[in-house]
C-alpha cells in the first residue's frame, strides 16, 4: 500500500523574491509613496498577510502573501489568479511575459 503526505509549501517575501531575482535580476518590489498606496490586502480576502506591487523586466503584478498554500489556492481560484505556496499573483493573467515567468521561474500554477 502506497501513501502520499504532500506537504504544504511556504515561502517568505524574501525568500520569494530571492527566487524569482535568481531567474530574472531586474525583479523588483515597488515601494508606495505612502502609507495609503500600494496594495490593500482588505481588497483580497480571506487571509490576505500583505501584498506587493512586483516589477518584471518593468511589468507589475501584484504578489499576496497567505496564511497557508490551501487559502492561497483558493484566493488564486476567486481571483483567477496564479499561485505557488503560499502566495498569489494577481494581474499575471493575460500578459504572456509575467505568465511565463510565474510559471516556469516560480512554479506557479492556475487552481
Amino acid at each position: 500500500m502506497a501513501f502520499s503526505c504532500s506537504k504544504e509549501v511556504r515561502y517568505s517575501k524574501e525568500e520569494l523574491l530571492k527566487k524569482a531575482q535568481a531567474a530574472d535580476p531586474s525583479v523588483t518590489v515597488i515601494l508606495p509613496s505612502n502609507m495609503n498606496e500600494g496594495v490593500q490586502c482588505h481588497e483580497y480576502t480571506p487571509s490576505c498577510i500583505s501584498g506587493h506591487v512586483v516589477s518584471v523586466k518593468g511589468i507589475e503584478m501584484l504578489a499576496l502573501e497567505y496564511e497557508s498554500e490551501k487559502i492561497a489556492k483558493e484566493a488564486a481560484k476567486k481571483y483567477r489568479a496564479y499561485y505557488t505556496g503560499n502566495w498569489i499573483f494577481d494581474d499575471v493573467t493575460g500578459e504572456p511575459l509575467l505568465e511565463k515567468f510565474v510559471s516556469e521561474n516560480l512554479g506557479a500554477k492556475k487552481p
